[in-house]
């Protein structure tokens, strides 16, 4: 049923398109200085300089999320959680869309930015942010592509929040595919936000291709 429901929502747009060391902020004294289909956004602007900005909205939390080129080939990310300090730091890649809802269901929120690499590859990977209960933020780890499913695999990553689920897609590519003409088929996968040692993670709940 969940996987009936996300397939004939992102079959909307075929053309498809890790983090580590988590940290926690506390909403009173960190130093780091502001979709699912019922998240609200507005007032979003980007361009081919990197330049980002979205205002991300679920019930009745809202965020903004900035992010800005160096000067030196990266970008500075903001992200303002409303009414708290703002969560900063550099990441390597433009930032493409935001995303915010309740992915564990535990009645608070997460955060997803969702970067994507300059070049042929359009490298996707997700940055996010989860709420403790409303009193910090922890840094959630995101995985590598497990060996399984790469083959086929050349980037062009397209992520989404759908009902709370995080989804990515991307093509699949036969032998002798270019880069701009993927001829296989499209692979899903869907994520799962789960209590770790450290931190909180994604792990891979459900895979499909169509």
């Amino acid at each position: 049923m969940k996987y009936t429901l996300l397939l004939s929502t992102l079959l909307l747009s075929l053309t498809a398109c890790q983090n580590t060391n988590p940290q926690i902020l506390d909403k009173n004294t960190a130093s780091h200085s502001n979709t699912s289909t019922t998240v609200k956004a507005d007032n979003t602007t980007s361009n081919a300089s990197g330049n980002y900005n979205k205002s991300i909205r679920y019930k009745d939390f809202s965020a903004r999320v900035v992010s800005t080129p160096d000067g030196n080939g990266g970008y500075d990310l903001k992200i303002q959680p409303m009414g708290e300090k703002v969560i900063e730091r550099h990441i390597d890649d433009p930032v493409i869309d935001a995303a915010v809802g309740d992915l564990n269901g535990d009645g608070f929120y997460e955060i997803l930015v969702f970067t994507q690499s300059v070049g042929s590859g359009s490298y996707g990977n997700v940055i996010a942010y989860s709420s403790n209960k409303g009193q910090s933020w922890s840094e959630v780890s995101y995985p590598e592509l497990p060996s399984k499913l790469t083959q086929g695999y050349m980037g062009h990553d397209k992520f989404e929040m759908v009902d709370n689920v995080l989804v990515r897609q991307f093509p699949l590519y036969l032998e002798g595919d270019t880069n701009a003409n993927p001829k296989g088929k499209m692979r899903q996968i869907q994520y799962d936000l789960n209590d770790g040692e450290a931190s909180r993670q994604f792990v891979v709940s459900e895979v499909n291709e169509f």
